[in-house]
């Protein structure tokens, strides 16, 4: 769980939900403890459905918010992930998976341990229109999915040598790399400062001094950049007819660069040992999807899943200024 915040427009929100045919006062409270969608025993009523829809909108600007598919798409996304949680917590409850109350409330000091103090933590939260007792529970929920993953995936047959192979033969265009150089450099914002280190370099540490000297990001780091691929980086490409050792000056948007370069690597197919873990990693997470979609389709089956599509299409999204 994290609070991501986006940027949105100065002077706009969302002012909330209007529910078609019966927006009137006296029908509201009626309305909005109608459930938009029910599986099995769980119910996510017009006005919790509403609440998130204008949480998630919140940050968007005025004319995306109101657009049509942003609405559409939000509204699928809500009603999904309620369905997913729904069947997610009922396959807990039948599978004995449970969260104790002492390891929710250390999860719970994890996330918290994240903030200075107790009010920033709850000042982030009333920004997310949550309270504490609902964030609570959706850590909760966290939690339980994680553990109902876990015991998916133990379902999963490991992976063969065979496999692993067959995947490197099968997409060895992934694994091509075009020709690469490694190296090292020291950014100046004045050219006469970068004549003068690319002639202590002859003498002195190339790492030291892009330590002491370079106004770049990677100087904490000796100046090391790495592996450069040809044509990624254009101001970079000229260095590549230099020879290992050499040491080069250019000019970019950036500033003056005094470049060493330490390693070359002509054009090639990586060799599978390199790619092992990264072609495991592809078949696991593959594995995984088809483990849990066989999963959801099953549950989908054996589950009684209501939508109210009318009450749903009914929900509009109102934006004002701040002036209104």
């Amino acid at each position: 769980m994290k609070f991501i915040k986006s940027p949105a427009l100065t002077g706009l929100f969302i002012l909330g939900m209007i529910f078609g045919a019966t927006a009137c006062t006296s029908n509201y409270q009626k309305v909005s403890t109608k459930p938009v969608v029910k599986v099995n025993d769980h119910v996510l009523s017009t006005k919790e459905f509403s609440n998130q829809l204008a949480r998630k909108l919140k940050d968007l600007d005025a004319l995306t918010a109101k657009d049509p598919n942003t609405v559409q798409r939000t509204k699928e996304e809500i009603l999904r992930a309620f369905i997913v949680k729904s069947l997610t917590l009922d396959w807990a409850r039948a599978n004995s998976l449970v969260v104790t109350e002492s390891d929710l409330d250390k999860e719970v000091d994890k996330y918290r341990a994240n903030y200075p103090d107790d009010l920033s933590f709850r000042r982030l939260l009333a920004q997310e229109n949550l309270s504490f007792s609902e964030w609570r529970e959706e850590l909760r929920y966290t939690l339980i999915e994680r553990a109902v993953f876990k015991k998916l995936n133990e379902r999963i047959k490991p992976l063969t040598e065979a496999e692993i192979k067959q995947y490197y033969e099968e997409h060895k265009e992934q694994f091509k790399k075009k020709e690469r150089i490694y190296l090292r450099q020291i950014v100046t914002d004045e050219l006469g400062k970068a004549d003068l280190l690319k002639s202590q370099v002859k003498q002195k540490d190339f790492a030291e001094l892009a330590k002491k000297y370079s106004i770049a990001p990677e100087a904490k780091n000796g100046g090391l950049v790495g592996w450069i691929e040809i044509g990624s980086v254009d101001f970079f490409d000229p260095l590549f007819k230099s020879g290992v050792g050499s040491v080069t000056q250019i000019k970019s948007p950036f500033g003056f660069h005094v470049v060493k370069i330490e390693k070359k690597a002509p054009a090639a197919t990586l060799p599978l040992e390199e790619v092992r873990n990264q072609i495991i990693r592809a078949l696991t997470a593959q594995r995984e999807q088809g483990e849990f979609v066989k999963w959801l389709d099953a549950q989908l089956r054996s589950s009684k899943v209501l939508k109210d599509n009318e009450l749903i299409n009914s929900i509009v999204v109102e934006t004002r200024t701040d002036n209104d």
